[in-house]
């Protein structure tokens, strides 16, 4: 029997694709990639997994809460450098800068209301 060995590709449904291609791309500093699917954005991480935005699928509008129970984790070289900036840019932040188990780590909310957790190499 065959098993999953990899994460391969991770997309989010957003709600203005305009507007979360900015986020992504301006305050997070990914660099759009190759779609195939005109209803995504891909962005290139690097890491040999995709991850995407999307046009939402039937029954997004009905989401009271995006992304609950998922957890998306982004690694980066230096968080606390990214921190402030985000900070002083207006990014909602969830939970602030801290020593966590991975390194650096915080939490902010992109503008689909889905939490992004950003850490750094220990």
């Amino acid at each position: 029997m065959q098993q999953p060995t990899n994460l391969d590709f991770v997309s989010i449904q957003v709600v203005d694709m305009q507007k979360s291609e900015d986020f992504y791309s301006k305050a997070l500093g990914f660099k759009k990639g190759i779609s195939p699917n005109p209803h995504a954005i891909v962005f290139e991480t690097g890491a040999g997994s995709i991850f995407a935005i999307r046009t939402p699928m039937p029954g997004f509008e009905h989401a009271e809460v995006r992304g609950a129970g998922i957890a998306l984790w982004f690694r980066v070289s230096d968080a606390d450098e990214l921190y402030n900036r985000l900070v002083d840019e207006d990014v909602p932040i969830i939970k602030p800068i801290e020593d966590g188990p991975f390194g650096r780590v915080f939490i902010l909310r992109d503008p689909d209301g889905y939490a992004i957790t950003i850490h750094n190499d220990q």
